[in-house]
């Protein structure tokens, strides 16, 4: 549980800081005022792609960050307790996938646009604040997060059955099958077992 609320909080901190990263590297949209009765201000170009490219950035942060979660998580707590700290990758990369689209907007000026909007002079150029046009980039922070750990427990496991095929020792639990066990093959040069020999005085079959 411990290891749970760890990686919650760490991953809203990678959220911040991707949050962060988010309103420092992505293009913002200039727009200029218009009217001051009711506030108005209309992009100075229309056609310009930096509604998309900010949130094209986000989603290469979001998987990057959940990527990143996703990895220490494992390392530090999922191969050690199990599924519950898997469970906390989840909500603290869920988590950080608001905090970074909250703190992205704060950052870049979200906080205090409105004021500046209504107290600008007509014709004054004002960049706007980022904000998260598609919602459904926050379903990378999660889904990057659980791929990368969810992955690196199942190549583990796979790893684990074939050194236990390779090695002769049988699954756990197979006798509840009824299966019988035979000793592994004796290598070249290995003298064999004496259920393998035969019995004293018997002629080799």
């Amino acid at each position: 549980m411990l290891a749970a609320l760890v990686i919650i909080a760490g991953s809203a901190l990678i959220g911040l800081l991707g949050g962060m990263l988010w309103a420092a590297a992505a293009p913002r949209v200039v727009y200029q005022v218009y009217t001051l009765n009711p506030p108005t201000a209309y992009a100075v170009n229309p056609e310009t792609s930096s509604f998309i490219a900010a949130d094209g950035l986000y989603c290469f942060i979001a998987v990057g960050g959940g990527a990143l979660i996703g990895l220490l998580s494992y390392l530090l707590a999922v191969r050690r307790y199990g599924p519950l700290p898997m469970a906390g990758i989840v909500i603290g990369s869920t988590a950080a996938a608001f905090i970074a689209a909250w703190a992205g907007h704060q950052q870049s000026g979200g906080a205090g646009f409105d004021h500046v909007l209504a107290t600008s002079k007509p014709g004054t150029l004002l960049r706007a604040p980022i904000t998260l046009g598609a919602h459904g980039a926050l379903a990378f922070w999660p889904l990057a997060a659980a791929v990368v750990a969810g992955g690196i427990e199942l190549l583990s496991v796979l790893r684990a059955r074939h050194q236990s095929a390779y090695s002769g020792v049988p699954m756990p639990g197979i006798e509840s099958f009824g299966v019988r066990q035979y000793p592994a093959r004796p290598s070249p040069g290995e003298p064999a077992s004496p259920d393998e020999r035969g019995s004293p005085g018997e002629p080799p079959g």
